[in-house]
């Protein structure tokens, strides 16, 4: 092998290894956790493993804590029926207490 061909080898070498890290990240949620930190512990710990593993932080601002889910049907049910007791949760708990309101959008979350 030539040191061109080399090269190139390395470059598809450590461009497939960035993309398993980049999956491995997002499938621990390393980012989510940077830039929310505390919000994301207070709504796993409020929404429960279940719905959780279903949905992302999208974002926050003003009191608004906006997330992604997944499926129309979780959507539905977490609009319809479970917004207010999560909210509950959610202002209750020490990483949550600044929420003033919830919003969920459907949309991809980056798992499976």
């Amino acid at each position: 092998m030539n040191p061109e061909e080399a090269r190139a080898s390395q470059g598809r070498t450590a461009k497939r290894f960035g993309d398993v890290l980049v999956r491995v990240l997002k499938g621990k949620r390393f980012y989510e956790k940077a830039r929310y930190g505390p919000l994301v512990d207070a709504w796993r710990q409020a929404a429960g493993e279940q719905i959780a593993a279903h949905t992302k932080i999208r974002s926050y601002e003003h009191g608004t804590l906006t997330l992604i889910v997944n499926t129309a049907a979780l959507l539905h049910e977490l609009n319809g029926f479970q917004k207010g007791v999560l909210l509950q949760k959610l202002r209750e708990s020490p990483g949550g207490q600044d929420i003033a309101e919830l919003r969920f959008c459907l949309g991809r979350t980056g798992d499976g």
